[in-house]
């Protein structure tokens, strides 16, 4: 029998299903193994796309402090416009991928094609965002290494032919593996996907998620310590100075509150001004692959702007961020080392409190502005970066604030700055428990976790209060797609219309009269009707609900046609739509059924599909 199965991946699958059965596993089981086995690629890959990224930064580096920062100004304008133009041609041109950005995507392929994410994309991703970052893009490498575990997890899962309703959780397993590789969190990485890629939290899905990322990252340390000869896995990536204890009290606990209703703003800010630039980009009369190049410009017009203001020329100061610690502005690229500088105590001592604190809030507003320039021109990355760099800096320009009214002898504004980047963490996805959990793995701090469930709880609510949308669900939206109650809306996306028993469809033609309906309906006992063309393709719908309209004047029964009755209105479904997309139709027509055809033959009508069959789907997809 496994002679007529025709790829070696769906025999082992078989093979290794049957070996497993007598100790209890069965398919499940096998999902493990996929998931171990997405765990270890997507590690390397994401160390591998990180050093991509560090070997394109460095060139920054060797043009020295004197030059860079002299004569060779201009670069800072060159390098990130050449980046951006590089992207738009490699996204455009070559790989002919549409704008979107990495997390945004990949939770769209879960709701709308169970799972199934090209592999072009991850190739693409890998190009563009190095391009992108390296150059000086003020973007991050953690929403693209999602989707890149995304396309590697879909790949591997295709290849092995997972079933289609498992695909989403293998798709899980590679963006946990993602988060888990590129911050060395595992338990960021998983909670990360349940909260805000799959909104899911059944024992189902957690378990392959859970060997997935717990896999990364033992791979990610491995490849560090052994081949690149590192021991940058093990340590935090971001830290407190270890003489500085953070501490909470009842006061404090008003300050972190405080810090929370700052955190919700800036986040409010990003994701309205994302908003408005994608608009903006979008209305520029220039082809869609020059855009990113225009927005690196922009980014590079900024910091020249801002390295003549803080820079040595009009303050006669040195470079506020040294050189040594980051060569580039501190809003370019993901300005990890520049978060670290501001984290450190020397940063609020070597410096007199005034320039400090209109450094910290010129980097806010600056890092909102380029933040949008590089995402919304299609520069490619992520905002988790810009988050937390917009949590520091406004964290630690709270702090500094707190500082100078000298009710607070003891305060710290680095544990501000730290705790703000779990704020507006938070209140950017609308996912604080990930949040919380993604910066305890990052410092490596327990003391973190009270102050940080504060202000993150605080920030997303306040922020939600405001604006009901996330940076992610904003997008979500303008695609057309609503996201509803977690596990209901998880059950709806993973069923397909052909997975329902549809009823047949009562077929009728626009010049039929009324009265045939009435012959059908006693016949056949159908209420409801589809209407078709003279080629056979669908034109509308008479439901039960307009013969009951019609039958109101008797005397006109005999004058009507069908024409006058049907609704051109009420769209048909495909058998590959999800059972949440179904729904959504269904709430918006408000009919009982629904015509129903084959994807690859649109106004073909196969059968109806009604409010009821849907239902009980629905509730035999929430019993297994």
């Amino acid at each position: 029998m496994l002679g007529a199965i025709s790829t070696p991946a769906t025999r082992f699958r078989i093979i290794l299903t049957r070996l497993l059965a007598p100790i209890g596993f069965r398919d499940s089981g096998f999902l493990m193994v996929v998931a171990l086995l997405i765990g270890v690629i997507a590690a390397a890959a994401a160390v591998a796309f990180h050093q991509i990224i560090d070997s394109i930064e460095h060139v920054y580096s060797l043009i020295g402090p004197d030059r860079l920062y002299g004569w060779g100004l201009p670069l800072l304008i060159v390098f990130p416009a050449t980046g951006g133009l590089l992207v738009g041609i490699i996204s455009k041109k070559i790989m002919h991928v549409r704008e979107g950005h990495g997390v945004l995507d990949v939770m769209e392929s879960v709701i709308r094609s169970n799972g199934f994410v090209k592999p072009r994309l991850a190739l693409e991703q890998i190009l563009t965002t190095a391009i992108s970052i390296g150059s000086g893009g003020s973007i991050g490498a953690e929403a693209p290494i999602i989707q890149i575990g995304a396309g590697i997890a879909s790949g591997v899962g295709q290849i092995f032919g997972i079933a289609r309703q498992s695909m989403p959780i293998v798709i899980a397993c590679g963006t946990a593996a993602g988060v888990s590789a590129i911050f060395n969190a595992p338990i960021g990485g998983l909670l990360f996907t349940l909260e805000v890629i799959l909104q899911d939290f059944s024992v189902r899905t957690i378990t392959p998620v859970v060997i997935a990322s717990v896999i990364a990252e033992v791979t990610t340390q491995a490849i560090f310590r052994n081949v690149l000869h590192e021991r940058t896995g093990y340590q935090a990536i971001f830290r407190l100075p270890t003489d500085l204890a953070i501490s909470v009290t009842w006061p404090q606990l008003v300050n972190f509150a405080i810090l929370g209703l700052l955190c919700g703003l800036i986040a409010l800010a990003l994701i309205r001004l994302m908003g408005l630039g994608e608009r903006l980009f979008h209305k520029l009369p220039v082809p869609p692959f020059i855009r990113p190049g225009i927005g690196g410009m922009m980014v590079g017009v900024t910091g020249v702007l801002y390295v003549l203001v803080f820079g040595r020329w009009l303050l006669h100061t040195e470079k506020p961020i040294p050189f040594i610690i980051y060569p580039m502005p501190a809003f370019f690229a993901d300005g990890y080392p520049a978060i670290r500088y501001i984290l450190s105590e020397g940063f609020y001592t070597d410096h007199a409190q005034w320039f400090v604190a209109l450094l910290l809030a010129a980097l806010t507003i600056i890092h909102l502005c380029t933040t949008c320039m590089t995402v919304c021109s299609g520069g490619g990355g992520g905002v988790i970066a810009p988050a937390l760099f917009l949590g520091a800096t406004g964290g630690g320009l709270l702090g500094l604030g707190l500082q100078a009214t000298h009710f607070f002898p003891q305060l710290q504004p680095e544990v501000y700055a730290l705790v703000g980047m779990a704020g507006v963490l938070a209140a950017c996805v609308h996912a604080p428990l990930s949040a919380i959990l993604i910066m305890l793995e990052l410092t490596k701090n327990n003391d973190i976790v009270m102050p940080a469930m504060i202000t993150s709880i605080v920030a997303t609510g306040f922020a939600r209060s405001i604006y009901p949308d996330s940076v992610y669900t904003l997008g979500l939206r303008q695609r057309g797609i609503r996201l509803g109650a977690t596990g209901d809306m998880m059950v709806l996306r993973r069923i397909t219309v052909e997975q329902v028993n549809l009823e047949p469809a009562s077929v009728l033609q626009e010049v039929d009269p009324f009265q045939r309906v009435l012959d059908l309906s006693s016949t056949l006992g159908s209420q409801n009707f589809i209407v078709i063309d003279k080629k056979g393709s669908y034109i509308g719908m008479v439901t039960s609900n307009d013969i009951n309209l019609a039958l109101l004047d008797r005397d006109a029964v005999p004058l009507l046609l069908v024409a006058e009755l049907m609704r051109k209105e009420v769209p048909f479904v495909r058998t590959s739509d999800d059972l949440a997309t179904v729904l959504d139709v269904f709430s918006r027509f408000d009919v009982s059924h629904l015509p129903v055809c084959l994807p690859n033959a649109p106004g073909k009508i196969i059968g109806l599909i009604s409010r009821a069959g849907l239902m009980r789907q629905y509730q035999s997809g929430l019993a297994s």
